[in-house]
């Protein structure tokens, strides 16, 4: 522990962690990726406590963790919601077909 604490503490790099789990914590990621976003919120906590302890080496790892996984709950949480639409857009194009040429509409 000695080399870290010469080190400066990763304080810009756990702000911008804390930035993208903020943006990442929306409807659409706490519905279709909460262990995503439950994972880079244990690995911030996880960070700052590194930090106390001026293990900055393992803050900075626990700190990349983090976004990473703050940017993946985004990710997904917005191309699943996409998904859904297109998939309720889609039946509902079924629906209105059917419904043109009289016939009775899809399940």
């Amino acid at each position: 522990m000695a080399g870290c604490a010469s080190m400066p503490p990763p304080t810009a790099e756990l702000g911008a962690a804390n930035a993208a789990i903020a943006v990442a914590t929306n409807p659409d990621s706490q519905h279709y990726a909460p262990d995503e976003l439950a994972a880079a919120r244990t690995e911030l906590a996880a960070a700052q406590a590194a930090m106390a302890k001026q293990d900055y080496d393992r803050a900075r790892a626990l700190i990349e963790a983090a976004q990473t996984d703050a940017d993946l709950a985004r990710a997904k949480g917005r191309a699943l919601a996409a998904q859904s639409q297109v998939a309720i857009k889609t039946q509902d194009n079924a629906n209105l077909r059917h419904s043109l040429l009289d016939q009775e509409p899809l399940p």
